[in-house]
């Protein structure tokens, strides 16, 4: 992942990521999934999704607000 990026959830569920990657980009943050599985076992691995640094808090209080994530 480029520099200045930060990872703010994962899941073993792509769809989970591609869920959450949508609910940020409506609420005008830019973020990216970065696939970590074995090609050979697709069911192995995660789905992670980054955003820039300066994004994260404001990222992580949409999916503490969408109930995506626990609150600490």
């Amino acid at each position: 992942m480029k520099e200045g990026w930060v990872k703010i959830y994962s899941s073993v569920e792509e769809f989970k990521a591609r869920i959450v990657e949508d609910i940020l980009k409506q609420n005008g943050i830019e973020s990216h999934i970065l696939e970590k599985r074995d090609s050979a076992i697709p069911s192995l691995g995660e789905s992670a999704l980054y955003t820039p640094q300066e994004k994260a808090e404001a990222a992580m209080a949409i999916l503490k607000k969408e109930q995506l994530i626990e609150e600490d």
